[in-house]
């Protein structure tokens, strides 16, 4: 159906918006750049504008649809829903960052290694579905769909040592709080990946052969 491939589009269009965001976060907490971050809020403003647009779209679509088709706009309202809060949790790191820049907040080597790990696990999985999802690749968004304890599991052993970092001394209370703000809003955009992922592969009219 042809409002349905248009909807389909913006979601492509959301999904390496919501990729380029993410790097973009990850430069600015690297490279201490707070022009790097009003980017980042504009193209949140773009994903926030595709969301609404793909709503009010399926909104009018299923008036005048099928059954099938239907439950294909719900599944397609909700990718775009995790897409626009993976755009959240870039500009709730964004907000840590900030503070961190302005307040001369220093993370340890370890702190930085860390995150660098969490922050690679993420990337590869969102380049990895906005390759999927470009390339109508059904068997690489259901092996994306799979499980996330990896994840989980690396977030809590990193959270226990930048605790003990923080009771050692190396690190201050304020900046380990932020630290680990900033892993849970990682994992969560990784949760919300795999979320994306699923709900693609149950949306019969992007596979026609199923």
């Amino acid at each position: 159906m042809e409002q349905l491939n248009e909807i389909r589009n913006k979601i492509i269009e959301m999904a390496k918006l919501s990729l380029k965001m993410w790097q973009t976060t990850f430069q600015t907490f690297m490279e201490h750049d707070l022009d790097l971050l009003a980017k980042v809020l504009e193209d949140e403003d773009k994903l926030n504008n595709y969301e609404k647009e793909i709503n009010h779209q399926l909104v009018d679509l299923v008036k005048v649809t099928n059954k099938e088709v239907k439950q294909d706009a719900i599944l397609y309202s909700e990718v775009a829903g995790d897409l626009e809060l993976i755009g959240d949790y870039c500009k709730d790191i964004l907000e840590r960052v900030e503070i961190k820049i302005e307040e001369k907040l220093l993370f340890s080597d370890e702190t930085v290694k860390e995150y660098v790990v969490l922050y690679n696990k993420v990337e590869e999985e969102l380049n990895n579905l906005v390759d999927a999802l470009s390339r109508n690749e059904l068997c690489v968004l259901k092996e994306l769909s799979k499980g996330h304890k990896g994840v989980n599991n690396l977030v809590d052993v990193y959270r226990k040592k930048h605790t003990e970092r923080m009771i050692d001394g190396v690190c201050n209370p304020i900046g380990c709080n932020m630290y680990l703000n900033i892993l849970d809003f990682t994992a969560e955009v990784y949760h919300h990946t795999k979320n994306i992922a699923r709900n693609l592969t149950k949306i019969k009219s992007s596979f026609p052969s199923l």
